[in-house]
């Protein structure tokens, strides 16, 4: 019991851990899988480290820092239009016997969708009651707003680094859209990140870098994002998944007969 609370106590204080745990979506416990997951996780740690390391000397460490979460906010504001798109998608596509697969997923979709936006809008609430209290005259409530007032840099410390984990899982998730169906997230991310690339490149904006710099991030980062999403696909088509057979795995023989005569691809 005593373990279980230090487990809880330690989630608590550490910010990501405390994001991790509410909305990362589950990974298969196959070798394979973690080895994907990690990777996924130190291409974008390295890559925001790396842009950071080459941009300081030109940009300066904050503009560098703003830079890079802005890009990560429009990757939010993008992955937006992703769950209706892609549910409306996948009934489409999906035979009817297989449409009551996807309302789990859609719960799940939904639970994480809902609980980022309360976590987003949280801080503006926040911000509204502490307003009200500064107006109030009553000595227990002027010192509880003291109170508040000196916890109040831990207090933002901790919830701006769970803000931007939140925004990181709903920007590298594509809004959590792998939940609907696990295909669409290795699809539905690249699609939004070729998308951000593709209009930065016609904007050929470098925002005070030296072109060639800047252009070999761009080009890299797009090439390691392209080159992850797809090994995620193939494994994920691997395992038995296919669009039009629903959201759960299953073998190839099921989902796409093999014409007489012909031999079954290898997974």
């Amino acid at each position: 019991m005593q373990s279980s609370y230090s487990r809880a106590l330690a989630i608590i204080a550490q910010p990501w851990l405390a994001a991790k745990l509410m909305f990362k979506p589950k990974v298969r416990p196959t070798r394979e899988d973690q080895i994907l997951d990690r990777l996924a996780f130190w291409r974008a740690t390295v890559g925001l480290a790396t842009i950071v390391v080459i941009s300081y000397p030109y940009q300066g460490l904050l503009v560098t820092s703003v830079s890079s979460f802005s890009k990560m906010w429009q990757t939010v504001v993008l992955a937006l239009l992703l769950p209706p798109l892609s549910l409306l998608l996948m009934l489409v596509i999906t035979p009817s016997r297989h449409r009551a697969q996807l309302l789990p997923g859609v719960r799940r979709l939904l639970v994480h969708a809902g609980s980022a936006l309360a976590v987003i809008c949280l801080s503006f609430f926040l911000l509204f009651l502490l307003g009200i209290g500064i107006d109030t005259t009553s000595e227990a409530e002027a010192a509880g707003i003291i109170v508040l007032l000196l916890a109040l840099p831990f207090v933002l410390l901790w919830y701006c680094c769970f803000w931007g984990c939140v925004v990181y899982w709903a920007a590298r998730t594509g809004m959590w859209t792998g939940e609907i169906h696990p295909l669409l997230a290795p699809i539905g991310s690249t699609l939004i990140m070729l998308l951000l690339n593709v209009r930065e490149l016609i904007a050929s904006d470098s925002n005070g870098l030296p072109y060639g710099i800047w252009l070999t991030l761009n080009l890299c980062g797009t090439a390691t994002s392209l080159g992850l999403s797809f090994a995620e696909f193939r494994r994920l088509r691997a395992l038995g998944y296919r669009f039009r057979s629903g959201p759960e795995p299953v073998t190839l023989g099921a989902a796409e007969p093999v014409p007489h005569g012909e031999r079954e691809p290898a997974n």
